[in-house]
């Protein structure tokens, strides 16, 4: 990073414009390095300070495309969708006509789901509510592995196989014995029950309540739950999907290390399709999944709907917002949404609620104990694979020292956005997400790019980067320096962890597992399997000798290689259909949770003679990713065909 990137500008500037439009114009040569190095191809950044807007954008709206985004540039925002419909189920809640609460039972409005149970610290509380659904607290997450897939690909469109899922396969015993006094199973199954909720409740898909109960009263022109295929071509308007090589970053990996500094290797960027999970309309209705990461909207349109959340906690805290007499619909959701937020937020520390991250900490806190090794707490504000790096470097040898646990920035020690929660504390609210395009927020920061950030989410570490200085109101010279300072030892980390686990990743793929030779010499591993009904898998011979596996029989393909130690004519075969990340990324995924080979192991077993077709396969499909631990039930899924 350029030490010079920090312009020398004495403090009283900030007298003449904003102390966020100092800091952007101040900062943004470290901002464009963050993104261009770890591959990105275009961001747009927006901050609201004291009702004021300041924008600034990166790059191009496409790989193939010369012209900047803008703050009306469109993304797919991911899982910012969730706190639109944390608000939706709240306009419902709020509505009263509908007779549901936070605390219905799911089972009342999904009778499929009779008997499932919550997984919650109070045993007192069985039931599995919708205010469960909102704060990721039940036993999904072991069911992320049978949705997702490269290319963008979404191997079903309506609600039926989570509903079978959860009707039919056993209870967690490892879920089930844990407690969630602070933490979350973060699942996306959770808001597709949530927009199923909304449709059998209000009796309209998802998303058109959405855009008619919320989207339009509220104006906001670029934000979409639904939009034609053709028009993502018009760049005015939408941003193009990328993804970013790893071939480069094996090869000078060590580099990073060895040099100390956040620039190489440089990751390449390419075009890559958006996913089915977005609104991007195929001919059909937005899926289920789509409530949970799938809606597109810009830094402007973003920022809006932050100001008027926040308008309405300063009413609720007698701050100087008054919404008058007459409530609309909207801003009576929006009262009944933060009254449920503050509702769970009587201890200090880190909880989801209401599709929001929540942090809770003293209003004067100086050092804030969080612990690394808890793998379920996250640095507040860090994200996803971003989170999962910065514990490991913290615990890891590979961990020069500098990185420890008491290095939080200064925005999450002094939190000062989103105003009050009791006397002498402090609340702050963050989400991020990162699918085809990326996305990250801090409430009142939002930055949203073009790329997957597998190698380095920059959306997100630009955004806590921006939290903290604007907490500190840091506009002397020095003091950036400070900041960038410890933002490039931050930004090496997570990259270094990164190649670190790529490595190992492609290391054991290579030592354990071959491609078919022949693939007739396995032909017993063809056919269908069943998990439950309507949850099945295919194994299908292709040209060349291979075998593809694929869910629902309409999902990706994935190639299968075969375990060195195992024999055509052994009564048990282990397959897996991991991939090199070289051929995963340039698909769309890649991230951490795609380096665990044996969250791909198929085990076919259960022939009945040398020859014979095998009767079954067992799957641990529960990710557990790299740095957390997962359910290790194995399911079989047995041949129906």
């Amino acid at each position: 990073m350029p030490k010079s990137s920090v312009a020398p500008r004495a403090s009283q500037e900030c007298s003449k414009r904003s102390i966020a439009e100092y800091l952007l114009r101040s900062t943004s040569t470290v901002l464009e390095t963050i993104f261009q190095e770890s591959g990105n191809v275009g961001a747009s950044i927006g901050l609201l300070e004291d009702g004021n807007y300041t924008f600034h954008d990166i790059g191009t709206r496409a790989l193939d495309d010369d012209q900047p985004p803008t703050k009306n540039s469109r993304y797919l925002i991911s899982s910012m969708t969730k706190p639109f419909m944390g608000l939706a189920i709240s306009i419902l809640v709020a509505d009263g006509r509908h007779g549901i609460c936070f605390e219905t039972p799911v089972k009342d409005i999904l009778p499929e789901l009779e008997g499932r149970t919550a997984l919650v610290s109070d045993q007192m509380e069985p039931e599995l509510t919708i205010g469960h659904l909102l704060a990721h607290r039940s036993e999904f997450l072991r069911y992320t592995n049978l949705w997702e897939s490269p290319k963008g690909h979404i191997p079903w469109t309506t609600i039926d196989p989570v509903l079978s899922l959860l009707r039919h396969m056993p209870r967690s015993s490892q879920y089930t014995e844990k407690t969630f006094d602070n933490s979350r199973n973060y699942s996306n199954e959770c808001f597709a029950l949530l927009a199923e909720v909304v449709e059998r409740t209000a009796r309209m898909p998802w998303g058109e309540f959405v855009t008619e109960r919320i989207l339009q009263p509220l104006h906001l022109t670029s934000t979409f739950t639904d939009v034609p295929q053709d028009h993502l071509q018009d760049r005015n308007s939408y941003v193009a999907s990328h993804s970013v090589r790893v071939d480069g970053l094996m090869a000078g990996g060590h580099q990073l290390w060895q040099r100390k500094c956040m620039t190489g290797p440089k990751a390449e960027p390419l075009l890559i399709e958006p996913s089915q999970v977005s609104c991007v309309n195929r001919g059909s209705k937005p899926s289920p999944l789509g409530a949970a990461a799938g809606m597109m909207s810009s830094t402007k349109d973003l920022l809006k709907f932050f100001g008027y959340l926040l308008e309405v906690f300063g009413s609720l805290q007698g701050q100087r917002y008054d919404l008058g007499h007459k409530i609309s619909e909207v801003e009576r959701g929006m009262i009944t949404w933060w009254r449920h937020i503050l509702s769970h937020t009587q201890s200090e520390n880190s909880i989801y609620a209401g599709g929001w991250l929540v942090a809770i900490f003293s209003k004067n806190t100086t050092n804030i104990s969080w612990n690394p090794c808890d793998l379920k707490h996250r640095w507040p504000g860090s994200d996803g694979d971003n989170a999962r790096r910065l514990q490991s470097a913290i615990r890891s040898s590979h961990s020069d020292g500098a990185l420890t646990a008491n290095r939080l920035w200064y925005f999450f020690q002094q939190l000062s956005i989103g105003g009050g929660v009791g006397v002498g504390k402090k609340l702050a609210l963050y989400h991020g997400g990162n699918m085809v395009g990326a996305t990250s927020s801090c409430f009142l920061i939002v930055v949203l790019c073009n790329t997957r950030g597998f190698y380095l989410d920059a959306a997100n570490i630009a955004c806590m980067f921006l939290a903290d200085a604007l907490a500190r109101k840091a506009t002397e010279p020095r003091a950036l320096q400070t900041l960038c300072a410890n933002l490039d030892t931050v930004v090496r980390h997570i990259k270094g962890s990164y190649i670190r686990d790529l490595a190992l990743y492609e290391t054991r793929l290579e030592r354990e597992y071959s491609q078919l030779a022949c693939a007739e010499d396995f032909a017993g591993c063809v056919g269908r399997f069943r998990l439950v009904p309507g949850v099945f898998a295919e194994i299908q011979g292709h040209a060349g000798g291979s075998l593809r596996f694929q869910l629902y029989g309409k999902g990706f393909e994935y190639p299968l290689r075969a375990r060195h130690d195992c024999c055509a004519v052994s009564s048990e075969v282990t397959m897996t259909f991991a991939m090199p990340m070289r051929d995963l990324v340039p698909l769309g995924v890649g991230g951490n949770n795609r380096l665990n080979i044996r969250d791909f192991e198929l085990v076919f077993r259960g022939r009945r003679g040398s020859g014979r077709p095998f009767e079954e396969f067992v799957w641990v499909f529960d990710r557990n990713g790299v740095y957390e631990d997962g359910d290790e039930s194995a399911f079989a899924w047995k041949r129906v065909a």
